[in-house]
């Protein structure tokens, strides 16, 4: 029990260092915790060389405080975003500092092995990398789509996906020595938003695309659900005027496209562009189906922040204030809904899956 508490004071403070440079008082001010837990902790930190201390300036009369800060070169992680079509990788120090963001293609014809060559491909440039540096890869994290097995380290099963069924996770810690995670894009996606913008609230970051996810983050901390797929929106089931369907088979970036095409467009830009009223109708009535899924997640988990990143932030600002008003009208009682595209530019699956890397590492590390 004791050591189960003090596992999570560790991380409550470490994860507070992480957001910026504080002193040990404001750690205890803002977390409720005694100033005896927090120099304990903070003491073993120091040791292991996690964290480090700078001597602010001082503010008017009196000695100037002391901030703790986490030690840039104490890990180096990688996060690495696999889609079904293309991987990219982002390395970055400790500090949150990006040392290399890349993408790698897949080839239209893709099996199990070639996808794992490029895989390996990019791990390997980012260890080369570190090891002309004199440093190592500490861990990594792998964001893929569908449902994961986080404890086993398996993608479950995706559709139409190369990397279903086989373990991942040791695959790449016996290739490369470094501890290894494999999560959901969507839910990296949210870990990645949350970081880059400083936020600690509850909110939902919609994952657009090929596929649709979201991944839900309550209190600042990332919600899985008891089986771990909690904010499945792609699996919604709408009625698409024949047949009900899953939502993503409707509003999914391909379907999107072909449809597009098929009314003459060689872009979605173009389309939009065209004020076509064809267009129109059509964005509307993606407007409809998506709004059966942001209400059911909005219902289910009593969060009114959305976030939309990918494919979606294309359909521009009309789209979305349609969306909204569409949601609004039949929530269960009239309050503020704040649904918004996300400002974050990429890397964000692939910088989430590295922060979640360096979360996990650097807990490990403070509490063996």
């Amino acid at each position: 029990m004791l050591r189960s508490i003090r596992k999570d004071n560790t991380s409550k403070i470490l994860k507070r260092i992480m957001k910026s440079p504080v002193s040990r008082v404001e750690i205890a001010e803002e977390l409720g915790l005694t100033k005896t837990t927090v120099g304990e902790i903070v003491r073993i930190l120091l040791e292991k060389g996690i964290v480090t201390e700078e001597k602010d300036s001082p503010r008017g009369v009196g000695r100037p405080t002391i901030s703790l800060k986490i030690t840039p070169d104490c890990a180096h992680v990688l996060g690495l975003e696999v889609t079904r079509d293309e991987i990219a990788i982002c390395l970055m120090n400790a500090s949150m500092s990006i040392l290399i963001y890349e993408t790698y293609p897949l080839p239209f014809q893709r099996d199990r092995e070639g996808t794992l060559k490029i895989v390996y491909r990019g791990i390997d440039r980012a260890k080369n990398m570190l090891e002309k540096l004199g440093r190592k890869l500490s861990a990594l994290t792998v964001a893929a789509p569908g449902p994961v097995d986080v404890e086993k380290g398996i993608i479950i099963n995706p559709r139409n996906f190369p990397l279903s069924q086989i373990p991942l996770a040791d695959l790449l810690k016996d290739k490369y020595g470094a501890e290894v995670w494999v999560e959901n894009d969507a839910d990296m996606g949210a870990v990645g938003e949350k970081w880059y913008t400083g936020r600690d609230d509850s909110f939902v970051w919609i994952l657009t695309g090929k596929g649709i996810g979201s991944g839900i983050i309550i209190n600042g901390e990332l919600y899985r659900g008891e089986n771990g797929y909690a904010g499945e929106i792609g699996y919604t089931r709408v009625f698409d005027g024949e047949r009900y369907v899953f939502l993503e088979d409707v509003c999914g970036e391909d379907t999107v496209l072909k449809h597009v095409r098929s009314m003459g467009f060689e872009s979605l830009a173009e389309a939009i562009e065209s004020e076509d009223d064809r267009v129109r109708e059509y964005l509307d009535s993606i407007a409809e189906f998506f709004s059966t899924g942001l209400l059911n997640l909005i219902h289910l988990f009593g969060i009114s922040k959305v976030v939309i990143g990918g494919f979606f932030k294309e359909f521009g600002n009309d789209f979305l204030k349609n969306l909204k008003m569409k949601v609004e009208r039949y929530l269960l009682y009239k309050h503020e809904v704040d649904i918004s595209f996300s400002a974050v530019q990429e890397p964000v699956i692939a910088f989430g899956a590295a922060v979640h890397a360096l979360e996990n590492y650097l807990e490990r590390v403070a509490t063996s």
